[in-house]
């Protein structure tokens, strides 16, 4: 008489981990790591032992006539989810004439979490009055950034970043939100409003729209442009850049 031997139970598969969302091929994810927009910061650190450079121009008119180069960040990933930036060096031209360096500073970023919900990160910058007499804040300057992200679907992304920036003896507040659509694998476009509470210490207020494109050259390379409005209770301005990360 045969007897019947009932098969061992399967075990259910582990779920896969959650694929890096900062990363291609182990390397740094130049469309997700580098801080474009310009007044956002990505939730992405850059991955360990890679340097990733942001270079940009811009180029504002209206009531404010401002040229800024080469608006250098610098970043270093010293271990996972930690980096070390250098800000710096930038140079400004105001029309008409006044000429000289922007405060250079030094700071570093935390990604602290990373998961199917998204990516959070904190930002601590810190800028020296060490700029040209006409150009310098005149005291140092502290910002704090709280940074998350997360994917709407394979194609489109949401960002957020809040800033407490102080300077000059005041706190401001730097809000910000983006949305990302990676229209390839090459290519994203995205769109930013930001505000900004207080703009000296005597007030004043700021709003802001932004919107651009960025393109991958080669893994290690991207270029961009970018255009945007801002509007305070002094002034309006609009100003368009361009700019490049590269990975090494």
């Amino acid at each position: 008489m045969a007897t019947a031997v009932a098969a061992a139970p399967t075990p259910s598969p582990s779920p896969a981990p959650p694929a890096d969302a900062c990363a291609v091929n182990g390397h740094t994810d130049l469309l997700a790591t580098i801080n474009r927009p310009t007044i956002g910061f990505s939730a992405c650190a850059v991955k360990p032992h890679e340097f990733l450079g942001e270079i940009g121009y811009s180029n504002q008119s209206g009531q404010a006539g401002v040229v800024q180069y080469p608006q250098g960040f610098l970043r270093y990933g010293l271990e996972q989810g930690l980096e070390v930036d250098i800000i710096g060096p930038a140079y400004e031209i105001q029309r008409p004439g006044a000429a000289g360096f922007l405060d250079p500073g030094v700071g570093a970023k935390w990604e602290f979490a990373q998961g199917r919900g998204g990516t959070a990160a904190i930002d601590f910058l810190y800028t020296a009055p060490l700029g040209a007499a006409a150009f310098t804040t005149g005291t140092p300057t502290q910002t704090l950034n709280i940074d998350y992200s997360t994917s709407l679907s394979s194609r489109f992304g949401v960002g957020t970043t809040l800033g407490v920036e102080h300077t000059q003896g005041f706190t401001t507040l730097l809000p910000s939100m983006v949305l990302t659509d990676q229209y390839n694998s090459r290519t994203q476009l995205y769109g930013e409003a930001y505000a900004q509470t207080k703009t000296g210490p005597d007030g004043g207020s700021l709003f802001g729209l932004d919107g651009g494109v960025q393109y991958l050259l080669t893994p290690q390379l991207e270029i961009d442009v970018e255009a945007g409005r801002t509007v305070t209770d002094l002034s309006r301005n609009h100003y368009y850049g361009f700019g490049f990360g590269v990975r090494l």
